[in-house]
């Protein structure tokens, strides 16, 4: 009887929990990630791979061929650390002040990298080609983008991605069809009023006063201009205004961001916030101008893979370490970017009760890493196996 992909993950357990922690250890900020993409880059060449490197900024791609030709799905991890200060205490806590792995990044990275330690060892099993995608830039939502327009996705059938995910239990894979994440765009709203004397605010017309009109004003959007079975979020992020204590500035600016898991809804919000800070504005004598930043789509998982996903992490794993979201997050990925050149699913992997991410306490569980590993190697082989019946004559 052939191993299972789960004996095989587990043989490559060490290895890949080792690389995790060594990735770890030296995090790079968005685009900056020339050693953890040398890091790859060294690993999958020691596997007779030969991973094409500087992809989108420093993004690589690897194929794994299979024994019998065919076509190919993708499977991405993101690379990229956060400025955070780490406070963990681990033995491999960041060596790099400021800068550190706060999302699972490691964790996916590494857990990609032992896939491909089992798929180069199991070629035979394989009907067709299982593309490595290791993206840069995630963070900054524009490494997808990027490798997308070198052609990271040319050819490719389907393709899958694995995120960490706190306040799952460890080890359990759960996602859902349809939207799992928001999109994000984001805006800057200048203000200008007129500036006097703080003992003297008739004389002005009061840019941070009116600026809290905004923020107060633009939380109607979302509780009455929104259908309220439509999850939407704008949030204020900064508001700078002032240099003194008894001077009314001239002007203020707020900036923050806009989240949606339609398309509707997302086009729906720049529109009625720029409306809604310009009659605010005008009402008190001050003038505003908007800008609008673009971000990501949502992320949006086809049912059909969606199925075939969870389906192949039950025959591969037990029952109970699959579950079905009920809800989306209105976090934000731009894994949808890939989506838009072929159909795919993104999936969540449970860390257990680990600090949330961003945070200056999160690790990645190495508990998850077989698990992990052992959920891509099947839904690779499973949707090779459907993207050939589906691309047969």
């Amino acid at each position: 009887m052939s191993e299972t992909w789960l004996s095989r993950a587990a043989a490559v357990e060490a290895r890949t929990r080792d690389l995790r922690h060594r990735i770890h250890a030296n995090p790079e900020l968005s685009g900056q990630e020339r050693e953890t993409a040398a890091l790859v880059a060294e690993t999958l060449m020691s596997l007779g791979l030969a991973p094409r490197t500087g992809v989108g900024g420093h993004g690589v791609v690897c194929d794994i061929a299979g024994g019998t030709p065919g076509p190919m799905v993708a499977l991405r991890a993101d690379m990229d650390a956060l400025p955070i200060q780490e406070e963990t205490g681990l033995p491999y806590a960041s060596e790099r002040p400021g800068v550190m792995h706060a999302c699972g990044h490691d964790g996916h990275t590494a857990m990609l990298l032992g896939l491909a330690l089992v798929l180069a060892a199991a070629r035979d099993r394989l009907r067709g080609t299982v593309r490595l995608i290791f993206q840069p830039a995630e963070e900054t939502v524009a490494g997808a983008a990027a490798m997308c327009a070198e052609g990271c996705m040319d050819g490719v059938s389907a393709v899958f991605a694995l995120h960490a995910w706190p306040g799952v239990g460890v080890g359990v894979i759960a996602t859902k069809p349809g939207p799992v994440m928001a999109s994000t765009d984001t805006f800057e709203i200048v203000i200008q009023g007129s500036g006097a004397h703080g003992a003297y605010p008739h004389l002005s017309r009061d840019p941070i006063a009116i600026g809290a009109l905004v923020v107060t004003a633009a939380q109607q959007i979302v509780a009455r201009r929104i259908d309220p079975l439509e999850p939407a979020v704008i949030t204020f992020g900064t508001f700078h205004a002032g240099t003194a204590t008894n001077i009314i500035p001239a002007g203020a600016t707020l900036t923050g961001t806009m989240r949606a898991l339609s398309a509707s809804v997302r086009a729906l919000l720049p529109r009625a916030l720029e409306e809604t800070a310009r009659g605010v504005c005008a009402s008190q004598g001050a003038t505003c101008s908007c800008t609008i930043s673009t971000g990501v789509d949502p992320v949006v998982n086809d049912p059909a893979w969606t199925a075939l996903a969870i389906d192949a992490a039950r025959v591969e794993l037990d029952a109970g370490s699959v579950a079905e979201l009920h809800t989306p997050s209105m976090g934000a990925e731009d894994f949808g970017v890939y989506l838009r050149h072929a159909p795919g699913a993104f999936l969540r992997l449970g860390i257990g009760d680990k600090a949330v991410g961003h945070d200056c306490r999160y690790d990645f569980n190495d508990a998850a890493i077989v698990r992990g590993i052992t959920c891509m190697a099947a839904i690779a082989e499973e949707a090779l196996g459907a993207a050939a019946r589906l691309s047969a004559p």
